[in-house]
Parts: C-alpha cells; sequence; structure tokens
C-alpha cells in the first residue's frame, strides 16, 4: 500500500474554495473519479481543532496517539516527546517540545510570525544564540538540546499540559492567537521573556541586522506533550522523502522525519509521501495549487502501477478526508460532482 498525504492548510477556506470553483485541479479531479472514502473527519471547532492542523490530526490518528493506553490529550501532538526518541533522549514519561529559533514582528494592533524558512539561520549562529540562553536554564527542571540549528527540544515538567499550535498556522496571521496561553504555560513565558532580553543585543542580531537579516528575537514552542509509550510506526520513508520533510517548511514533519525510523515497526508498515502548500504558496495559490495538481497527479499515477489501490489523504484548513483509489474505477466519469464534493469543506 501507499499513502499520498496532500496538506493544503496554509490556504485557508476561502482561498482554497476558489482554488476549487475555478478549476485549478483538473488532474486531482480526475484521479478522484476512482477514489471512495474510507474515513472522514467532520468539520470541528473544538479544541483540537483550534491547535492542532487537519494533517497533524490525520498523522496523529495514523500513529495511534489517540489510543487510550498512551493517555494523549486530543488536543496535544506530542512531536517533541518524539523527536526526543529519535535524538536517543529520554523520551518517555517526560514532558517535551519543539522549539523554533523565530522572528516575530510586533505590529500596530497585532504580533506577526516571519516564515521561519526566512531566517536563514545557520549552525554557528544558531549555536552562538544557544549558548547565550544556557545559563538561563540552571534550574534542573529545564533541558535544551539542539538537535539542529532550526529545530530545537525543550524539556520542563509544565509542558506536560502547554497547548501549542505549528509555526506555520502563525504565519500570515495574527500570531498572538497560537501562542501558548494559560496557567501551564506561565513557567514558559517568564523563560521566553528572559530569553527575549539576552538575544535582544547578542552579537548574532547586531550581525544579522547589519547583514539585513532578520533578527532571531524568540523560540516558537509546539508539539507539547507526554508519551506513556512509543507508538509504532506505519509508515517506510526512503531517504529522499526524509531529506523533503527535513527540508520544508513544516516544522512538526520535520520532527517526525528523525523520529519515526526510531519507532518499532508495524506489522504492515507502507510507504508514505507528503505534498504540502507553505506559507509562501499562499501568496500565490492559484500558480501553487497548479503545481500541486501536476505533482499528485503524477505520484498518484506511479503508486496505481505498483499498488491495486493506493490511499490519498485531504487534509485542508478545517478537516481531513481519507480516499482508497483504484484504477479499476478510472472509467467512472459520472463521479465528478462527488469528488469536488471531496475537495469543497476542506
Amino acid at each position: 500500500m501507499h499513502t499520498l498525504l496532500i496538506d493544503t492548510a496554509a490556504l485557508d477556506a476561502e482561498a482554497w474554495r476558489l482554488v476549487v470553483q475555478g478549476g485549478r485541479l483538473p488532474r486531482l479531479l480526475r484521479a478522484l473519479r476512482m477514489a471512495h472514502v474510507v474515513t472522514r473527519e467532520a468539520v470541528r471547532e473544538d479544541a483540537q481543532a483550534a491547535w492542532l492542523s487537519p494533517a497533524e490530526r490525520w498523522m496523529r490518528r495514523a500513529l495511534g496517539l489517540d489510543e487510550p493506553e498512551l493517555q494523549v490529550p486530543e488536543q496535544q501532538a506530542p512531536w517533541g516527546s518524539l523527536a526526543a526518541a529519535g535524538a536517543g533522549l529520554p523520551a518517555l514519561s517526560r514532558p517535551w517540545a519543539l522549539a523554533w529559533p523565530a522572528h516575530l514582528v510586533l505590529g500596530r494592533d497585532s504580533l506577526q510570525l516571519a516564515d521561519p524558512a526566512d531566517l536563514e539561520l545557520g549552525a554557528e549562529q544558531a549555536g552562538a544564540l544557544l549558548q547565550a540562553v544556557l545559563p538561563l536554564l540552571q534550574e534542573p527542571s529545564w533541558e535544551l538540546h539542539a538537535p539542529s540549528p532550526g529545530r530545537w527540544l525543550l524539556s520542563h515538567p509544565s509542558l506536560e499540559q502547554v497547548l501549542s499550535a505549528d509555526p506555520l498556522r502563525a504565519v500570515g496571521r495574527n500570531a498572538s492567537s497560537w501562542m501558548p496561553g494559560g496557567a501551564a504555560a506561565a513557567p514558559w513565558r517568564r523563560l521566553l521573556t528572559e530569553i527575549q532580553m539576552v538575544w535582544a543585543g547578542h552579537a548574532v542580531n547586531e550581525a544579522r541586522r547589519e547583514a539585513g537579516l532578520l533578527e532571531v528575537n524568540t523560540l516558537w514552542l509546539h508539539g507539547c506533550g507526554v508519551l506513556r509509550a512509543l507508538p509504532a510506526n506505519p509508515f517506510v520513508l526512503d531517504e529522499r522523502e526524509s531529506a523533503a520533510w527535513r527540508s520544508g517548511g513544516c516544522a512538526w514533519l520535520g520532527a517526525l522525519a528523525d523520529a519515526l525510523p526510531a519507532l518499532g515497526e508495524s506489522r504492515h508498515p507502507h510507504s508514505l509521501h507528503v505534498l504540502q502548500l507553505g506559507s509562501r504558496d499562499a501568496l500565490q495559490p492559484e500558480q501553487a495549487c497548479e503545481q500541486l495538481d501536476a505533482q499528485a497527479a503524477s505520484r498518484l499515477a506511479a503508486a496505481l502501477r505498483e499498488h491495486v489501490a493506493v490511499r490519498l489523504v485531504l487534509a485542508g484548513s478545517r478537516s481531513w478526508v481519507d480516499l482508497e483509489l483504484r484504477a479499476s474505477r478510472s472509467w467512472h466519469f459520472w463521479r465528478d460532482a462527488a469528488a469536488r464534493a471531496w475537495l469543497d469543506p476542506l
């Protein structure tokens, strides 16, 4: 079996509707003639929908994190703990979070988060910023690791209950709506204030300002929570797919690229490929979706040459739908209306 996940959450519901109605996905619509629904998530407005994107919610389900024995609250996705396991750190029964060096812009009425990819933060500068804040973590409860320049791992007991959102969800929107809040996040907010003060006059940021680069003035937190046991890995990722996840703009996918190989294999692992729109694509949604359409059609055609059936997961800004495609249904030309109906609510 082969699974293709298409994540278009970078486009809001109205932009996606215009893309679908404007006929920008003709190849994908033809492919959907071969599909029938396996599972469909209803559009939801609860705490899980507020903090986790539809693609994250589907991945959480695919990894078995919804299972009662793992005791993961439904509004959390403990990507930090999984990444800690991938880094060889003690991942179980202690809270971890992903933390990204980032740039926040204070606007007149809101905070704006710059696209993390725009930072262009190298290992030397990241290392210097990390060393500057290590003295703030002398309290035994805090622990910080940096497996890569742009993605750090943070551990503290308070992170078990903290709710947070992936940085890509905040880019181009009011970032204050996506930042951790509530009593559980109070220790993190105190630490973050101290970190921001240290970095404000740091030599790295002075050099970045002179070079016309964005300052690193904050850490963005996501993937908080605790794992009581490690889930099995249902996927097989080749090196190209893993590299694409690490270099792409999606923070939690990059963490999973390192984490999944550290998990035990499930009984029936299958290949997974991800196509994802980013914050830059949201600026030119029609062009981006035309490219996405061509890539998806090519990937599905190749998979159907090797497999009797292929799973296609469409994850938008509001919900996801899990479909099974079979080439034997390719002549079902009358299913165009059904295919469009699957796309519209995403």
